[in-house]
C-alpha cells in the first residue's frame, strides 16, 4: 500500500521536470546566443583587438552586414559586421567589426582622434541583433570603385576633378580632385587636367612633404611635379577626421593665403579630405548648406557611380555628409561622435557661412582677421 503514494510522486515530479524543461527550450526559442571575447590588443587607442576570429562571429549565425550587440558592464553599442576598410565610411562615426589577420578587430569608422575606454582584459559579450537595414540598399557603394577609366561615363568623373563653386565664389579659381601622383591611372589623368586648365599652386591634403618630394622624383615630367619644383606646392598629411585636427584646417587657410593663381586642393580620390575642406571653403564663401551636400555627393556619385536622388544616395547623404556637418554646428560633441545616437539626430539646414566662421575663430582659434581675409580672397579671386 505504501508503494502507490511514493509512485504518484515519482511520476508527478517526472511531469513536472519534463514540463519545467519544455518551458525553459520554448523560453529560448528565437533568441540569438551570446559570444564572450576578451580585449587583447588596444591599437593606437582607438581600435581593439579581440581573442576570438570570423569562425566565433558564424557560430552566432552572424554573416558580412549582420549588425553585432556589443556589451561591456553598463554600455551597449551597435557595430556593422564588416569584411574590410570600403565598408567602414558608411556610416560615418558607426562602430565596425572587421577580420584582420584572423583576429576580430574593433572599432569606429573616422573616429582616429577617440580614446576607447578598452584596456586589455576586458571581457565583451557579442550577440547578433539581425541584419543591418541599410547595408542591402548601398549596391554601388559596397561593390566598390574601380581603376578601370573604361568603367565611367567620362574621364572628368574617373578624375573627379571639377571646379569648386557656391555663394560668390570666384570662379575658375579653385578646383578639386583626385591626386595627381598615387592613385595610378586617376594620377595620370588627373595631372593631364591641371596642364590643360594651367593650374598654377597646388594644395595637397594627403602627403608631407617628404612623400610630395619622392613622387616628384618619381615622376618628374608630371605637371604636378613640376610645380613643386616651383614651390608652389602646400602639402601636408591630414586625417581623415578633418574637423578634429585644428592645426590642419590651419594648414588650408594659411595654403589658401598663400596660393597664387589657379589652384587645384586634392587628397587620393578627391572625394573625402578633399570633400569635407571643401565644404568650408564653399561655405565661407557663401555656399548655401544644400550646395554644399550637393557638391559632396557628387564626388561620391562620380566614384562609385552612385545615381543621384537614388535610395542609395539619400541613405548615404543622411550618413555621411550630414553626420560631419551637424559636428561643424555641435563643436561640443567632435571629441566623441561615436557617442552620439545618429539615429535619432534631426539635421537641420544652417547658414554655413556663421557655422564654418564661428568653427574657425572659436574652436580652432584662428584669428577673426585672418578668417576675413580668406573670404575676401576667395570671393575676389585666388
Amino acid at each position: 500500500m505504501d508503494r502507490m503514494p511514493k509512485l504518484i510522486i515519482i511520476a508527478v515530479v517526472a511531469v513536472v521536470a519534463i514540463v519545467g524543461a519544455i518551458a525553459i527550450s520554448d523560453s529560448f526559442i528565437g533568441k540569438e546566443p551570446t559570444l564572450r571575447a576578451e580585449v587583447i590588443e588596444v591599437q593606437h587607442g582607438n581600435t581593439i583587438v579581440l581573442d576570438i576570429g570570423m569562425d566565433d562571429l558564424r557560430g552566432l549565425g552572424a554573416e558580412i552586414g549582420d549588425d553585432i550587440l556589443v556589451k561591456t558592464g553598463d554600455d551597449a553599442n551597435l557595430f556593422l559586421l564588416s569584411p574590410d576598410a570600403k565598408y567602414k565610411a558608411v556610416p560615418i562615426y558607426g562602430g565596425y567589426i572587421a577580420d584582420e589577420s584572423g583576429k576580430i578587430t574593433l572599432g569606429y569608422t573616422t573616429c582616429n582622434h577617440v580614446t576607447l575606454n578598452f584596456k586589455v582584459g576586458d571581457v565583451l559579450t557579442l550577440s547578433r541583433e539581425g541584419r543591418n537595414p541599410n547595408v542591402d540598399k548601398l549596391p554601388n557603394y559596397l561593390n566598390g570603385h574601380s581603376d578601370n577609366p573604361d568603367d565611367y561615363d567620362d574621364m572628368v568623373k574617373f578624375a573627379n576633378i571639377r571646379e569648386l563653386s557656391g555663394g560668390e565664389l570666384s570662379s575658375d579659381s579653385l578646383y578639386r580632385s583626385a591626386s595627381p601622383w598615387n592613385v595610378g591611372n586617376r594620377s595620370l589623368i588627373t595631372d593631364d587636367f591641371y596642364r590643360e586648365l594651367g593650374i598654377e599652386s597646388l594644395i595637397c591634403l594627403n602627403k608631407d612633404e617628404e612623400e610630395v618630394a619622392e613622387y616628384a622624383e618619381k615622376m618628374p615630367d608630371a605637371y604636378a611635379s613640376g610645380l613643386y619644383r616651383e614651390g608652389k606646392v602646400s602639402c601636408q598629411l591630414c586625417h581623415a577626421a578633418v574637423h578634429s585636427y585644428p592645426d590642419e584646417i590651419g594648414f588650408l587657410i594659411d595654403s589658401l593665403l598663400e596660393a597664387e593663381g589657379k589652384t587645384g586642393i586634392f587628397c587620393s580620390y578627391g572625394k573625402d579630405r578633399t570633400g569635407f575642406y571643401c565644404a568650408v571653403i564653399e561655405g565661407l564663401a557663401g555656399a548655401t548648406y544644400d550646395e554644399i551636400v550637393t557638391d559632396f555627393m557628387t564626388s561620391f556619385c562620380n566614384y562609385y557611380n552612385i545615381e543621384e536622388g537614388s535610395e542609395e544616395y539619400e541613405i548615404i547623404s543622411e550618413c555621411y555628409p550630414k553626420r560631419v556637418l551637424y559636428l561643424y554646428d555641435h563643436t561640443e560633441l567632435i571629441e566623441h561622435p561615436e557617442k552620439v545616437d545618429w539615429n535619432n539626430i534631426e539635421f537641420e539646414k544652417f547658414d554655413p557661412e556663421e557655422v564654418f566662421t564661428k568653427y574657425l575663430v572659436d574652436y580652432v582659434g584662428i584669428d577673426a582677421d585672418k578668417v576675413v581675409k580668406v573670404k575676401e580672397k576667395l570671393t575676389g579671386g585666388i
